[in-house]
């Protein structure tokens, strides 16, 4: 029972109820907010810039030889269902995580220090990046790292980290870095039967 007249108690309640929509529409909106990711790759004087609009990840065990998971960071739409290649003015990283076959890729720093010899196994993981800015392929000197900090490999899981990647440039070969910060869905995943 309430002691204020009824037009005061009504507008009473309506305020509280605006109230509570205006508190609820503020947390849907901050909950479906992420940030931005951005891309950054340098190649001598050339600077190249995108945001993110795909980010998507692969897993694939090869028994016995080694295990891949495969980073895609586009900057325009692409599917899990087909590779669609960079367009004029679009570019895209790749980036390949090679691990042992009984090592599975999990939150940590993978470096790229060139490529184990031929014909040997894998003993060491590393991450391997490549760029392709339209028609343009370019894949980067040995030097920096890739720091995964989360690795979910089930459907619907996600994998994100940071790309570090740098080298200093030595006669010829122009000073590289690309860099920056991502979130990828898991797209494909291929497990071996153990």
């Amino acid at each position: 029972m309430s002691f204020l007249p009824r037009g005061l108690a009504a507008a009473r309640v309506l305020a509280a109820r605006a109230s509570l929509a205006a508190v609820s529409v503020q947390l849907l909106v901050g909950c479906g907010r992420h940030p931005d990711h951005q891309i950054t790759i340098v190649d001598g004087a050339t600077v190249t810039r995108f945001t993110i609009q795909s980010a998507l990840a692969e897993y694939v065990e090869l028994p016995g030889d080694h295990n891949e998971l495969r980073l895609t960071l586009a900057g325009y739409p692409l599917s899990c269902e087909r590779w669609l290649p960079p367009a004029e003015g679009q570019s895209v990283i790749t980036v390949v995580v090679t691990t042992p076959p009984d090592v599975r890729p999990s939150a940590a720093t993978y470096p790229w220090s060139g490529l184990p010899p031929r014909g040997e196994p894998i003993r060491e993981a590393y991450a391997l990046p490549k760029a392709l800015s339209g028609r343009t392929s370019r894949a980067f000197e040995p030097g920096g790292t890739l720091r995964l900090t989360a690795v979910a490999l089930e459907p619907h899981g996600a994998v994100s980290g940071t790309l570090a990647f740098e080298f200093p440039g030595v006669d010829a070969r122009p000073a590289t870095r690309v860099d920056g910060s991502f979130e990828a869905k898991t797209c494909r995943l291929a497990f071996a039967t153990r």
